[in-house]
Parts: C-alpha cells; sequence; structure tokens
C-alpha cells in the first residue's frame, strides 16, 4: 500500500481545520527523512536579496538565456562535462536537458567532451554514487548533478569540499545555507515553489471555496516537499485536503496511491500531482475506475503530460521553459570560460497551459519550451 502523509484520524480532523498546522506538522514527520527542512535553503528572491552583488550576473545570465546565441569569445582547451542524471521514467524533463544544453554549446562554438550517465529517480541512489565515483576518474572540468535526498546532499558535500570539480546541480534553485561560501559552482533548474505557487493560484481561481483534495506527493525528498508542501499552504483553508500519498516519484506509484485515496476519500473533486509519474499514474486510476469527474494537474509541461492535456485527459499542466535549463548551464560555462562572473542560481520561466486552450496555442508554447530538444525528433 502506498505511503500516507499522515497518520491518525484525531491529526487528520485537527489538520483539516488548520492547513497552516498541517505544514508544519509534515514538515516534523518527514522532514528528516530527506535533506533537511525548507528553512535550511535559501530560497530563490530571498537569496538575491541578501547577496545583491549577485544580481548583476544574474541579469547577464537570464538575457543570455532568453537571446540567440553569441559565440564565446575566448580561445580555450578542451573542457570535459560529465552529467549524472536520473532520467530512466516517463517524464522527458532530464533527457531535454541534455539536448538543449549540447546543442546550445555546439551554437556556441565551445570545444568539449561530454559523457552521460542515467538511473531511475529515488530507488537508484547508490547507482547514482558509483556513477560519480567513475566519472571522477575521468577527472570532468564540470559536473552536472541533481540533489533531492540526503543521501546525494551527503554525495555532494563531498564534493564541494573535497575536490575542485565545478558542480552543476540541476533541478534545484535553493542554496542550501549551511555550505555558506563554499557552495558548488551553480544551481539550475525551475522554482518548485514558485511552480506550486501558481498552480495554487490557479485551483484557487478555478474551484470554489471548500472544494475537497488530494496531494500526491513523489518521493520522499526536497522537490517533493517544496512542491506539496508550498501548494497546501498557498491553498490554506479555502479548500479541503483530505489526504496525501507518497507515490515513490513513478507511474505505478501514482496509480496505486490514486487507488487508495479513491477508496478512502471518493467525494474529492482534484488531486494535486507533484510530478509527471504521478499524474500519468493518477490518470490510469481514474480511468480504470470511471472517475473522469475528478481533476489532475500536470507539473512540468513535458511532451506526455502536453498529450495528455489535448486528450482531454489532463485540465490544467504547469509548463516548465523546459530547455532553459540546459542552456543555463551552457551559457554558465561560456561566462566562466571568458572570465565573466556566473551567479548562483538560474531559475527558468512558468507559464500554465489549461483545457480552454487552442491547439494552435499550445503548440505555440511547446515550440518556445522546447526551442531545442524538439530539433530533428
Amino acid at each position: 500500500m502506498p505511503e500516507r502523509h499522515h497518520y491518525s484520524l484525531p491529526f487528520r480532523t485537527f489538520i483539516r481545520r488548520c492547513t497552516l498546522l498541517l505544514v508544519s506538522l509534515l514538515m516534523a514527520v518527514s522532514g528528516s527523512v530527506w535533506a533537511g527542512k525548507l528553512a535550511d535553503y535559501w530560497m530563490y528572491d530571498e537569496y538575491y536579496a541578501e547577496h545583491p552583488e549577485q544580481q548583476q550576473a544574474s541579469a547577464e545570465l537570464i538575457a543570455a538565456v532568453r537571446n540567440e546565441s553569441v559565440p564565446v569569445g575566448t580561445p580555450h582547451k578542451k573542457i570535459k562535462i560529465g552529467i549524472i542524471y536520473p532520467s530512466i521514467q516517463y517524464s522527458g524533463y532530464w533527457l531535454r536537458s541534455v539536448r538543449s544544453f549540447a546543442l546550445r554549446m555546439d551554437e556556441l562554438g565551445i570545444n568539449y567532451e561530454l559523457q552521460t550517465r542515467y538511473t531511475k529517480p529515488f530507488s537508484e541512489i547508490s547507482k547514482q554514487l558509483t556513477q560519480i565515483e567513475q566519472m571522477l576518474e575521468w577527472k570532468p572540468d564540470y559536473l552536472v548533478y541533481t540533489l533531492d535526498s540526503a543521501r546525494q546532499r551527503a554525495m555532494v558535500e563531498r564534493l564541494i569540499r573535497g575536490t575542485n570539480i565545478k558542480l552543476i546541480l540541476q533541478n534545484i534553485t535553493t542554496p542550501i545555507k549551511d555550505w555558506g561560501s563554499r557552495q558548488p559552482f551553480m544551481y539550475t533548474g525551475f522554482d518548485h515553489a514558485e511552480g506550486a505557487k501558481r498552480l495554487a493560484q490557479y485551483f484557487r481561481q478555478r474551484m470554489p471555496r471548500g472544494t475537497p483534495y488530494a496531494v500526491l506527493f513523489r518521493n520522499k525528498g526536497l522537490v517533493s516537499e517544496m512542491r506539496g508542501l508550498t501548494f497546501i499552504r498557498e491553498i490554506g483553508s479555502y479548500h479541503k485536503l483530505r489526504t496525501s500519498y507518497y507515490a515513490n516519484s513513478n507511474r505505478e506509484g501514482g496509480y496505486k496511491a490514486t487507488l487508495q485515496i479513491l477508496k478512502e476519500t471518493p467525494n474529492i473533486k482534484y488531486i494535486y500531482a507533484c510530478g509527471t509519474d504521478t499524474a500519468i499514474g493518477a490518470l490510469d486510476a481514474l480511468r480504470e475506475t470511471g472517475r473522469q469527474d475528478i481533476i489532475v494537474n500536470g507539473w512540468g509541461g513535458g511532451s506526455e503530460e502536453i498529450q495528455e492535456l489535448v486528450n482531454g485527459n489532463l485540465k490544467v499542466v504547469l509548463m516548465r521553459m523546459n530547455d532553459a535549463n540546459g542552456i543555463s548551464m551552457a551559457e554558465a560555462i561560456k561566462r566562466d570560460l571568458e572570465g565573466k562572473p556566473v551567479p548562483l542560481i538560474f531559475s527558468g520561466d512558468f507559464t500554465i497551459l489549461d483545457e480552454s486552450m487552442s491547439l494552435d496555442e499550445i503548440k505555440r508554447m511547446e515550440s518556445q519550451a522546447f526551442q531545442y530538444s524538439n530539433k530533428d525528433l
């Protein structure tokens, strides 16, 4: 049975009356499992408010990502880049990141060699650590990884404290406060909290006060908590949270958790899904049970979610301007080669797609989001 995110009836009853208390309770129950509490991380705007000296470099990188490529202007030796991603999943986010990164690097005229390693998310952390060790033997100049769990955090700490490698952390835009000035080379991705806020605003506008809903978290980790707890906090008491489950960041987990949700709380009106695989799994369960009355959102806006939106299954999709993450890494490396300052964080843009949009509107946004990764596909 999928793991519930809260446990006893007295707590559940009280939680329904005070959603803000729910947030703190969930943090107490699950926060130690992953990589710390949300307070341990700098939020994007908070970080730049505390470090205004980085704002110019940040603005310059954002402009470079949004504009056409300008080739590198400094001669340089061939550089080596390693990428280790949890990309063996239904979502195409990670593989699109690699493709957009490589194509932008080519346009920039950077002389480089790229090696990639892939795993399943959440369940293959040990394999990721082995891949990092193997990659370090190759001695890359830049290494691209991610951070979502306590074990990943421990490995990243070893890398930034024990090596001179320039580490890029993908899919996280919240620097760890405890690391002080000893930070990775760069954090890049899309602000999970901001995305959750955008979806909370959408559901508050679409659904009336008192609407009952459920939450499908991914695995226990930073990404899941930022997307899920932020949404719960932003919805507040306007809607009524009935239940929530961890879905292990895969389609099967989303399917099983949704079946359990429907068994326990059949009167819910929407399921807030914290990831693509969990959302698609939820749709599988809803189709099987004939519950087409329940709304499910997409989180990320990959081609898989867009197709489900076009087919009328997902009703709303939070779309990342997906290729910006890969472009940002290429442009940051270019700045580094040119001796220009590289901001610690890059956070890409979001947009909302929903069932009211025409196919032409959706395709136009898809073209913008996948400006590189859809080439020759």
